[in-house]
């Protein structure tokens, strides 16, 4: 994959962070699904435990999309926690999403 295809996809995506450890793939898509069509919705989970770092990636078609969930989504509130949504292009989860 070039850069240019990591930068695209990171402008489309956005980072979703202070996500319930319970919550799933499944309903975060359903909430994210809401702004927009969601190409894909990632959980980020640790190596050795295997459980939820509580925080994941949501990949839309467009950067307009993107833009508006990060809007809209922002301080969304679901299982007690108010969801974290920002844009997926600072260095660190460049890395995750290269990876």
């Amino acid at each position: 994959m070039g850069d240019l295809q990591i930068v695209d996809k990171s402008l489309r995506s956005v980072f979703v962070g202070n996500i319930p450890y319970e919550a799933t793939e499944e309903k975060l898509k359903e909430i994210f699904g809401q702004i927009g069509q969601v190409l894909s919705f990632k959980l980020v989970y640790d190596r050795e435990t295997g459980k939820p770092k509580g925080y994941g990636f949501c990949e839309y078609p467009d950067q307009a999309t993107a833009l508006s969930a990060m809007r809209n989504l922002n301080g969304f509130e679901i299982g007690g926690r108010t969801l974290r949504v920002d844009n997926a292009c600072t260095e660190k989860s460049q890395l995750e999403l290269q990876s």
